[in-house]
């Protein structure tokens, strides 16, 4: 692997977890830090499939 190609991967997964993680910050304000089972669930396989 050439060390452009691992540069480019690491930035991607850093932007998809950040996105990620922004996701369930916007979730966890939008249920007043008191989230559902349901949702946080719901939020953790949508980012799965998003990663995926």
């Amino acid at each position: 692997m050439k060390i452009f190609d691992i540069r480019d991967r690491l930035s991607s997964l850093v932007k998809q977890t950040t996105q990620v993680g922004i996701g369930f910050l916007v979730m966890l304000l939008l249920t007043d830090g008191h989230a559902p089972a349901f949702v946080v669930n719901f939020t953790a396989c949508s980012s799965i499939v998003f990663v995926a």
